[in-house]
Formats: C-alpha cells, structure tokens, sequence
C-alpha cells in the first residue's frame, strides 16, 4: 500500500514509512510540489436540492432546454441518484427521461444565475486556502500549496479538510478533494472516491495508484484513443506504462506517445497558473420581490460591501460600474457607467442607487435578484501574506 485514502491517521509518521524518510533528512521535500483538486459534487444538482428540500433523495436532473420541445435540449448534469439510472451530462433529455421511466425522477432547468453566484463564493473560498489558485470551471479548481506546506502531506490533508468543513457549512454542499503533487494525479486522486471523498497519493507512488485503471479512464484519453490502444492490447494504465515508447510513437506519433506515457505513470509538469480576474461581481436574491428602490437598495449596499473587501483583498482598483437586475419574470437588465479609477466601491453608491432607480423607473416588475459588477480592473503589485503550518495547527 503506497497511496491512501486521507482518513489514515498520523500522515507524517506514514508519509516517513513509505518513503523511507528519516526525520533529520524530510527537508528534502522542501520545493516538492503539493497540489489539491477540488471537485464540486454534482453542483448544480446539489444547489437545486438545497433551495428545494421536498426533492431530496430522489433522483434529479438539471437540464438546458432549447425550448423547441419539451424534451429537447440535453442533460447539463445529474446527482449520484439519477447517474445509477444511467442518465449523465451531455445525454438528450428525450433519452435522459426513457431512462427515468417508472422512476420518481425529477428534471428541472438550469439557473446559471444562482450557480455562478454560489460558485463565486466558494472560489474565495479556496484561493484564501491556496499559494496559487487556478479555478477551471464553475465547479472545479487547483489550488497549489507547496509553499505553505513545504513537503508536508499531512499539512495538504489538514487544508483539504478545512476546505470540505468550510463549505459545507457556509454553502451546504460537498466536494471531491484529491491530493498529489501535480495537477493531473491530483485530479485522477479526486475521482477515486465520489461524492464527499479526500484521497491523498504521496510522491512516488503515482504508478501504482493508476496501474489498474483502464486506459479509458486516464483524463484526457478519449473513445477513439481508447480503442487504438486496445488494438494494440492496453488495457490498463499499467499496459501503457510498460509498452515499447518506439511502437507507442510509430502509432501516434512522438508527442502523443510521450503524453499517453505521462499519464500512465503519473507524470505532469504544468503549473498551476493564477489568472488575474477581469471582473468581479455579486449577484443575491431579494428576501422578496418588490419594485420598491428602496428596498433593493438595502441589497446593493450589502453586495457592495462584500466587493469591496474582495478588491481590498485583490489589490485593483476599477473603471466600470455595473448594476444588473433580474424581474420576476427571470428577465436580466445591466446598466454600466464609466467612472475615474477607484478603488472604493462605496464612493460610488450614489450612482448605483441612481442607476436602481433609472430601471424601475422604466420598468417596474418587480425585482427578484440584483447585482453589483465591476470591471476595467488594474492590479497593483502586492504581498499575499504567506501561511505557514502554525495556521493549519501542525
């Protein structure tokens, strides 16, 4: 047993018996790489059960529909229940409910609105967590902490852990975490145990945690690579890893050979690339509908709050100021202004409040969400403070 699961107890005594480290000499991983892959777990399911509580425990399908029928469109995701129906992202919701039939299934449509906002914050969330934060998708990102743990699996587990807590609490869903220490065994490490799951692969021990795994199922080998291999009788990461590398590139050619290779062993060299963010903005939903300005003015004023300590936290000012308001009616209206560069938020809810205003002025449906955005952002060079061990108890 070489890799494990991250409830084993006393992970720097095993990471020293794995390894065969002494303590004297565990320096050694001071710039070894540590990388988290944090998954949301079926999210936009999950976030559709939580607003809605008589759907749990059954199975549920979010769905985008493209509104020439009622079953045309396609599956945008699933929870765990629907998936043991066969029903996966991506599949025609007309297939997607031949599968439900004589199921309890339900099916509903997306709301990307409610996702990203929900999405947005735990993604704050995470980078607080992170040396360098790369986020990929609206449900999944790496978080790169070699610096903060300098070699010590057992401070990465302590950070997955705290990750899971937070964000059960503060948003009442779970996530995937997988350890390891770059990003494509990290994610591979993520996807051993679903939903809810920390699985952790310490350095070296990357072959064997993938040797059994079908080709198949190795990130980023698709069908038809899948079957090219078999043709040649890989079946198994472990197959790949240990055929001949000059058939291999007469096959596919040298880079793609030396990629497949890669990834039966575990071998990554990317980075981890921290992006500056082009914008950044809140989105929350009024306690009622109303057209009255000032009530979603009480709103706005919270929303603002909360951006301008994520442009303290940041260190960027900005040059456009943008309201966005959803109607009842799930229509969405923006109205933006060009201001003089400013890195105060709340300087600027006169025009905010004169924008609100404006809209209701033109159309008084009432408002079910609004929102703050701003954009034209320039960053000022700063110090992240660093975290050491001490703040993860270790």
């Amino acid at each position: 047993m070489i890799y494990k699961h991250a409830n084993v107890k006393n992970s720097k005594r095993y990471q020293r018996k794995v390894l065969g480290l002494k303590a004297e000499v565990s320096c050694v991983f001071v710039m070894d790489r540590i990388i988290l892959h944090v998954d949301l777990d079926a999210f936009y399911a999950s976030l559709e059960e939580l607003r809605k509580p008589e759907i749990r425990g059954k199975p549920v399908v979010v769905c985008v529909y493209s509104g020439r029928t009622e079953e045309s469109g396609a599956v945008a995701t699933s929870n765990y229940l629907a998936r043991e129906l066969g029903i996966r992202a991506g599949m025609p919701i007309a297939y997607a409910k031949r599968a439900a039939k004589g199921h309890d299934v339900v099916f509903l449509p997306t709301d990307l609105d409610y996702y990203r906002e929900t999405s947005e914050r735990i993604m704050e969330l995470l980078e607080e967590h992170a040396d360098r934060f790369q986020q990929v998708s609206i449900d999944e990102a790496y978080l790169d902490v070699s610096e903060t743990c300098r070699g010590d699996y057992g401070c990465a587990e302590k950070i997955a852990q705290e990750i899971k807590q937070e964000i059960k609490v503060q948003e009442g869903v779970t996530c995937s975490v997988g350890i390891g220490a770059n990003k494509y065994v990290s994610k591979m490490a993520g996807k051993r145990k679903k939903p809810d799951g920390l699985t952790m692969v310490l350095p070296g021990t990357e072959a064997d945690f993938l040797k059994d795994l079908p080709v198949g199922k190795l990130h980023g080998i698709g069908g038809k690579t899948e079957a090219e291999l078999e043709d040649l009788g890989i079946k198994t990461a472990s197959d790949l890893a240990g055929y001949s590398l000059n058939t291999l590139e007469e096959k596919f050619g040298k880079n793609k050979a030396k990629l497949l290779r890669d990834k039966s062993l575990g071998i990554d060299e990317s980075p981890v690339e921290q992006k500056e963010k082009q914008q950044l903005s809140r989105i929350a939903t009024l306690k009622q509908d109303t057209s009255d300005a000032g009530e979603a003015f009480v709103k706005v004023k919270e929303l603002a709050e909360d951006l301008q300590k994520r442009l303290i936290n940041a260190g960027t000012s900005f040059r456009t100021l943008t309201l966005i308001t959803i109607n009842n009616r799930l229509g969405m209206q923006t109205r933006s202004q060009s201001i003089e560069a400013s890195t105060d938020i709340n300087a600027q809810l006169p025009i905010l409040e004169n924008m609100l205003k404006k809209f209701l002025n033109d159309d008084p449906t009432p408002l079910r969400r609004i929102g703050v955005k701003v954009s034209n952002l320039s960053y000022r060079k700063q110090e992240k403070k660093q975290k050491t061990l001490a703040d993860y108890g270790l």
